[in-house]
């Protein structure tokens, strides 16, 4: 019997997989799975649908993928290192209707690329639509934001994750037309890239969040968070892996912000959700959570800033 490695699509865990059967038990999680989506092979099947079942197809793709838009709700509050799995899985799960019907419209059509910019079309106008019903801008950023979120974290990695052969193709016109639409840098990354940023990445962008709200280059917060770094942080490998990690990504992150016209709100929004409740931890001496929190916020700024 041979085997080839695979990744079980529940618990995400490196597997054994024999080849010459279909369905196998996860040795981790016990739960019963397909080898092929164990393997990601691509399983679209090219042939034309009926008229009702093209209907059929077609009105869940656009009505699941407008949804996901118009439902688009502060995707960015359970982001967390022990919630993000099950979040993914959840989102995976209650969509995977949605992806099957993407694969089968297709499947079903002599030009799939024309089937996809339809299918991405309907997401950015949607978008479109839905940010020009807000009045204030300072709504419109934070929407915008939970749709870059959710686009970037859940999304792209879930359609990827989805054992189709215009599954890339799908995620690379996405981020195409979305990033050209509203002036953004949306990476394509997978569920993997994802989790395992949070066991690696912080980063302090401490300092270009105070200037930009006029505090002083030695201001108590940087002050604070400096020696945070120097005595916690370095004191232990791991944590001073993630420290000397900052300057590969930092110097990309700021400058890309600091092109946007809402640079500023931008800047004090991470204040006031991330950075002062950092500065409380310390205070508190609840190093490690101050940890997590800075981790969490510079894997939202990766998802909006980063290739």
């Amino acid at each position: 019997m041979m085997f080839k490695e695979g990744t079980c699509p529940k618990c995400h865990e490196k597997i054994q997989v024999p080849e010459d059967r279909e369905q196998i038990i996860c040795m981790f999680c016990g739960e019963e799975i397909r080898v092929a989506d164990a393997l990601g092979e691509k399983k679209t099947i090219r042939e034309p649908l009926a008229e009702a079942e093209y209907v059929k197809y077609a009105e869940c793709a656009e009505n699941g993928l407008r949804s996901l838009i118009r439902t688009c709700d502060k995707p960015m509050m359970n982001f967390k290192k022990n919630l993000y799995a099950g979040q993914f899985e959840e989102f995976y799960g209650a969509n995977s209707s949605v992806f099957e019907a993407m694969d089968k419209l297709c499947g079903s059509t002599d030009n799939p690329e024309d089937k996809i910019q339809e299918m991405v079309s309907w997401m950015t106008g949607t978008a479109n639509e839905e940010l020009g019903k807000l009045k204030f801008k300072g709504h419109k950023t934070q929407k915008q934001m939970d749709y870059n979120f959710m686009i970037s974290i859940y999304l792209v990695p879930a359609v990827r994750k989805y054992p189709s052969d215009f599954s890339e193709p799908f995620a690379d016109q996405l981020l195409a037309a979305w990033n050209e639409m509203f002036s953004v840098n949306l990476g394509k990354a997978s569920y993997e890239d994802i989790a395992g940023g949070f066991k690696r990445k912080l980063c302090y962008v401490t300092t270009a969040i105070c200037e930009s709200l006029g505090k002083e280059a030695d201001c108590y917060e940087l002050r604070l968070l400096k020696d945070y770094r120097d005595q916690y942080m370095e004191s232990d490998p791991e944590r001073k892996e993630m420290v000397d990690e900052y300057y590969d990504i930092a110097p990309t992150i700021v400058k890309r912000m600091d092109r946007c016209d809402n640079r500023k709100e931008l800047y004090q929004d991470l204040y006031d959700r991330y950075l002062m409740p950092c500065i409380h931890e310390i205070e508190d001496e609840k190093y490690e959570e101050c940890c997590n929190r800075y981790q969490d916020m510079v894997m939202e700024l990766k998802s909006r800033y980063m290739n």
